[in-house]
């Protein structure tokens, strides 16, 4: 077991090139689809199953590299599980409780399945399959469901948006590190026009507060790709634009979807319900109450999925639920992941290419501007981005070709 992610050449299964290669492509094609299912399908393909995937697929790895890799975030998170586990001892409904921890034990394996992915594997292989995994998964959900052409009944838009902002990360990152950034970033938008089609808030203002706060940090990187590809990007737009505008149901959703960032940006502004959004006071209530007992209790929490036993629904606040159930000790140790990435991101320094920071960045402030208005610590996805995130800034890892 190894305990960092630097890449190295280790003794295993002998595989030439291409079979290694496609091995490795196999392996994350299958990684990225278990999450993806998992969004899509809840019902038919659960965490449990996601959990039992990733753990059969490192179980693979294994056979080829007698190896892993646990990061330090691996093992924050591990703690964390670890500390429900002992909760369980004054947990009110512990059959309640599995509803957070076999999500966050599939958390925990995807982590570490990614991190040794790419810690023993071709960093393009792996990053194409996952991408080639999204988009099977992604393919499917729309062929069952017709979204976005239709809204399927008892449509989880947060969920699905998740599902989408995992593929519009790996198909950034791909376009920051290899030879064919405008296909990937073709693919990009074509995933952004679902996000805004799934109408969910939180994570069409995440991807704005993203964009923004990376684009003024990495300006002077913003202003030479678009003075680089202006006219290329002026192309990919305009065939979008008609792609959409000759197709009356996209139009709906797209519209629906901006209507609903507009609406999201007013609430924010009067921190009240309006008019079409009557849910901002009553989340507010419950996340007031959730902070207000939990300094009751600050240090070790009410036991996990303690909220949802007692008010019989989510906070719908990451720090919040994690206060209230875990105390100090899980926030901490969840946060702590947080401020381990940041970490690496600033150590990164030019070690790691501008477009790659800026994408890890970007997207980070979206999940952190998620987990104020949303349960995502034990998203599958997350863990993939963390992962991956780690991994491509460590500073001795070289760029891909």
């Amino acid at each position: 077991m190894q305990h960092n992610a630097e890449p190295r050449p280790a003794a295993g299964l002998p595989l030439g090139r291409n079979v290694g290669t496609l091995a490795t492509f196999g392996l994350a094609s299958a990684a990225a689809l278990g999450p993806t299912l998992n969004a899509g399908f809840v019902e038919a393909f659960s965490s449990a199953r996601v959990a039992a995937l990733a753990g059969g697929l490192l179980l693979l790895h294994l056979l080829r590299f007698p190896s892993f890799v646990v990061t330090r975030e691996a093992w924050l998170y591990a703690a964390y599980v670890g500390y429900m586990l002992i909760q369980l001892l004054w947990t009110r409904d512990v059959q309640l409780a599995f509803n957070t921890i076999v999500p966050a034990t599939a958390f925990l394996l995807v982590l570490v399945l990614y991190s040794t992915l790419l810690a023993f594997h071709e960093e393009q292989p792996v990053l194409l399959g996952t991408l080639a995994g999204f988009l099977t998964g992604a393919v499917a959900y729309t062929a069952v469901t017709r979204f976005p052409f239709t809204y399927p009944a008892e449509f989880s838009y947060n969920a699905i948006a998740q599902l989408y902002l995992f593929g519009l990360f790996i198909s950034l990152i791909l376009a920051s590190r290899s030879r064919l950034p405008l296909m990937f970033v073709s693919i990009s938008a074509v995933i952004f026009v679902h996000i805004v089609a799934t109408t969910s808030i939180k994570t069409n203002l995440g991807i704005l507060v993203g964009t923004i706060v990376a684009a003024v940090l990495y300006r002077r990187y913003f202003l030479q790709t678009a003075r680089r590809y202006l006219l290329v990007i002026a192309v990919l737009l305009g065939g979008l634009a008609y792609v959409v505008l000759s197709n009356e149901a996209l139009i709906d959703s797209i519209r629906r979807g901006v209507d609903r960032v507009e609406l999201g940006v007013e609430v924010l502004q009067a921190r009240e319900n309006i008019a079409g959004y009557s849910g901002f006071e009553r989340r507010s209530a419950w996340q007031r109450q959730g902070l207000s007992e939990w300094t009751e209790n600050p240090v070790f929490g009410y036991g996990v999925e303690a909220f949802r036993s007692k008010f019989e629904i989510t906070s719908h606040s990451t720090f919040v639920d994690v206060l209230y159930n875990s105390g100090l000790i899980g926030f901490l140790l969840v946060y702590g992941i947080v401020i381990s990435v940041a970490v690496r991101l600033y150590r990164a320094g030019r070690s790691t290419p501008d477009a790659t920071r800026a994408t890890i960045f970007g997207v980070g402030c979206c999940y952190l501007f998620m987990t104020f208005a949303g349960n995502v610590h034990y998203s599958g996805f997350l863990a993939v981005f963390v992962a991956v995130s780690t991994a491509l800034l460590d500073p001795r890892r070289l760029p891909a070709e």
